[in-house]
């Protein structure tokens, strides 16, 4: 099996590029050979200070520069990591830890001590330099592993309260590497959720072993982003949907558009027609919608001339995809039907990290995401939302989708979220959580019930209730089941 060496790779592309921003904040920059030297001198640091090499290994580290080097230098101890972020409780970091038999955690706070695992503070008074460890030739110590080996266990973010937990290996992770060194657009790319968030730290991380600039930008307002990426030459801005539709929608008349150069990647979920409307008139032309999962990455990417004819639409099966649209006995639906998507990809996982009484969505070589999408050949794919949020009242299916997309058609709805209220007779009963704009004429729901009754009739919801704002999950995702129970 081929042997992939983290540091050596990082150490060829240094010798290529010294000199190349790796790094890059609002005011400071790291270059590669910089990089490389903190990443040498922090692993000798944690060898000189009790860590052991091939021990899965948890990070607690808030600081953006110091969780990349650990992560960075790990990688380069052969030595598989997960990051036990700082957001999580101590229960759920345990169980975590314990999933995957972390053994040994490297922390930077001394509330992260984490009792019962061999715990490595990092030094208060500089995290990011580290100085006085002996030296370590790396790349003759740990001449690396096979590229099927786990570099890093991944947790999914998910729409409920239980996150699966998955391998990424090394031959992943040089695949995503390969595919950020052929696009331009990911040149000098800013990512603005936090380091402690697996896909935020996974993308970093193929950036830098790809290359690139990955640039970080500590207060995100619509005028700071806009300014940054003017001054900072940002080609490729990753931001989540509800992220750019609360900045959009509150700051959109003092923040001033992008610039020409730069692009937009978003996703995490839906992104309706309206508010890439609002991007585009906002914003930016050059809006790309992304459809990807934790497990299988980057399923498919709607490019900016796609919107205006599919705008629901998420692009075409990215290369390498393979997918199918399928009923929930596996059988192939007809093209432009909706159904559950299944989908294969190279360097995906297998199956989840067992857990006794744990749903797969991995069956037969394909990976189940639970997401209803319609397709017809030579067309975009058509997200419509999770399969379990789908409503069945009196034997129809309902989704979500179209009741929060004729909410937020109207001119005084801000946001919308539909879910279900459980009913012995009728099965499911569909209503509808709004968030109304600071503009908005109406103050009651009255005329949003009849505005989408006439738009939806038997589809539309029954009750529609105005809240302050919608309850999320860390990524973004609302909350459903909490909105159904309150």
């Amino acid at each position: 099996m081929q042997c992939l060496s983290p540091y050596t790779a990082l150490q060829e592309l240094t010798s290529r590029q010294p000199n190349h921003e790796a790094i890059v904040f609002d005011d400071m920059t790291v270059t590669y050979g910089e990089l490389l030297e903190r990443i040498t001198n922090f692993a000798g640091w944690l060898l000189h200070n009790g860590f052991e090499p091939g021990q899965a290994t948890g990070l607690c580290i808030r600081d953006e520069i110091a969780h990349i080097e650990a992560a960075l230098a790990v990688l380069c101890l052969d030595t598989a990591q997960m990051s036990l972020g700082s957001h999580e409780s101590g229960a759920t970091r345990r169980a975590l830890a314990r999933r995957v038999g972390v053994t040994q955690v490297i922390v930077e706070k001394q509330e992260d001590w984490m009792e019962g695992l061999r715990t490595i503070m990092m030094p208060l008074s500089d995290p990011r330099n580290i100085r006085g460890a002996p030296a370590v030739a790396l790349g003759d110590l740990f001449p690396g592993r096979s590229v099927d080996s786990i570099g890093i266990y991944q947790n999914t973010s998910g729409s409920t309260n239980v996150p699966k937990t998955f391998g990424i290996t090394l031959e992943r992770l040089l695949l995503l590497s390969k595919r950020y060194y052929a696009d331009p657009k990911e040149r000098r790319s800013l990512r603005t959720g936090s380091i402690e968030f697996d896909a935020h730290r996974l993308h970093r991380l193929g950036l830098l072993f790809a290359g690139k600039s990955s640039l970080f930008l500590r207060q995100v307002s619509l005028r700071t982003l806009t300014n940054f990426c003017e001054r900072a030459e940002v080609t490729a801005l990753h931001m989540g949907a509800y992220k750019l539709a609360s900045l959009v929608r509150s700051e959109g008349q003092t923040g001033g558009r992008l610039p020409s150069f730069t692009t937009v990647h978003t996703g995490g979920l839906r992104v309706p027609g309206p508010l890439r409307k609002d991007l585009k008139r906002v914003l930016t032309d050059n809006l790309y919608v992304l459809y990807a999962t934790s497990e299988i990455g980057m399923i498919s990417r709607a490019t900016p001339d796609q919107h205006d004819s599919f705008p629901e639409g998420v692009g075409y099966p990215a290369a390498g995809v393979t997918l199918e649209i399928v009923d929930p006995n596996g059988e192939q639906f007809a093209p432009g039907e909706i159904g559950q998507i299944r989908v294969r990809k190279a360097g995906a996982p297998e199956d989840y990290i067992a857990e006794p009484g744990l749903r797969s969505n991995f069956q037969d070589g394909w990976f189940y995401p639970r997401d209803l999408v319609s397709y017809r050949p030579g067309e975009p794919l058509i997200f419509h939302g999770r399969a379990d949020d789908v409503m069945i009242l009196n034997g129809i299916n309902i989704f979500p989708s179209a009741i929060e997309d004729t909410l937020e058609s109207h001119h005084d709805v801000q946001e919308a979220v539909a879910f279900a209220i459980k009913s012995r007779i009728h099965g499911e009963i569909p209503v509808a959580a709004v968030v109304l704009k600071d503009t908005a004429k109406i103050r009651d729901a009255a005329h949003l019930l009849d505005f989408c009754r006439q738009a939806l009739g038997i589809r539309a919801p029954r009750e529609v209730v105005v809240v302050d704002s919608i309850p999320r999950n860390s990524a973004g995702k609302p909350l459903r089941r909490e909105l159904a129970g309150s």
